[in-house]
């Protein structure tokens, strides 16, 4: 079903064709406070290297974490076993693939890139000591063409001309912005299970795609703020996600800071790839869930909570963004 590799060489599956789970208790426990309570294990070792594999279900998404320690010099052989997209984060090192057919590829510490992956395999060199976190959300192409008609936001990707081999989509590698990384430890720390979990992540990982697809759309416009100016948006940032139950509006926070509504807008969207004001509706969504999935909280309390007029408006809002039925989701906790 599978290659079959040995020595130095170790099989990393970008995705698998049939799912077969390890129980929690053959994962050593110096990696349990790693573990997501919903996903499904696989764990490897031998006297060279030990990688922990997560895999969660998620509709159209296919979520992967690989966390892998290199004792010996060896060489990660990941492998596709069918065509897929895998928009991929790169967390605590560097390395470098050396069999794309494009003279290789630098997995940048801190980086993102959507690959374009065929059945085929590569080679990425490890060396001991090394450790690295691999973190990629896959979907089939004919699945994500279906997401388009949701979601506009995703359609330059649709469109994107692709090589045939193996590549990255995009042009060149894109940095992980502070929203990627929110949505990214949202997604590592999510202690919900079965219906909960499924809509929960299933958004973030959308929402992970849209940013990435926002970063695309304007990688060809050049602005270098000045040190001043990203600590002045990282503020406005933080203010925003220490605040999600505040009801301020993006023109009344440029108020706040002293700054113009419409560059305020465009340099929010050109520092974290989202809109300002579809920021702050995200911190109000993911404020309201985790407040709605606690069966000592009630509709009234998150209504106030997070300044929507009626629990009616609240309750179509945080439906329609996770996709979810709000009353069976709390009958199930």
């Amino acid at each position: 079903m599978y290659p079959t590799l040995y020595e130095e060489n170790k099989l990393l599956l970008i995705d698998r064709l049939e799912q077969s789970y390890l129980p929690a208790t053959y994962i050593p426990t110096e990696y349990l406070h790693l573990i997501i309570p919903y996903a499904g294990l696989y764990y490897e070792q031998d006297n060279d290297y030990s990688m922990l594999t997560q895999h969660v279900p998620l509709g159209h998404f296919s979520l992967w974490l690989h966390d892998v320690f290199a004792r010996k010099d060896i060489v990660l052989c990941p492998y596709a076993p069918f065509h897929l997209w895998a928009l991929h984060f790169m967390y605590e090192d560097t390395l470098r693939a050396v069999t794309f057919k494009t003279n290789g590829f630098t997995l940048e510490e801190k980086e993102c890139n959507l690959f374009n992956l065929y059945a085929d395999m590569h080679r990425v060199p490890m060396f001991a000591g090394q450790k690295i976190l691999s973190f990629h959300i896959n979907i089939v192409p004919s699945a994500f063409m279906q997401l388009v008609q949701s979601f506009p936001g995703l359609l330059p990707l649709s469109n994107k001309r692709l090589l045939k081999h193996s590549s990255t989509i995009n042009e060149k590698p894109y940095r992980i912005n502070a929203v990627c990384n929110m949505l990214i430890k949202s997604i590592l720390t999510c202690r919900y299970v079965e219906t909960q979990a499924r809509n929960y992540l299933e958004r973030c990982c959308l929402d992970l795609f849209l940013n990435f697809a926002q970063q695309d759309a304007m990688a060809d416009d050049i602005w270098v703020p000045s040190e001043a100016h990203t600590a002045l948006y990282n503020q406005i940032y933080q203010y925003i996600s220490d605040h999600p139950h505040t009801t301020q509006s993006a023109e009344q926070i440029a108020k706040m800071f002293n700054i113009s509504g419409a560059r305020l807008a465009q340099a929010f969207r050109q520092q974290f790839s989202i809109g300002i004001t579809a920021f702050i509706h995200m911190q109000k969504m993911m404020l309201a869930f985790n407040c709605l999935m606690q069966q000592s909280v009630s509709l009234r309390d998150v209504t106030q909570l997070t300044g929507f007029r009626t629990i009616e408006d609240m309750t179509r809002e945080v439906e329609k963004y996770y996709n979810c039925n709000l009353a069976a989701l709390r009958r199930s906790m």
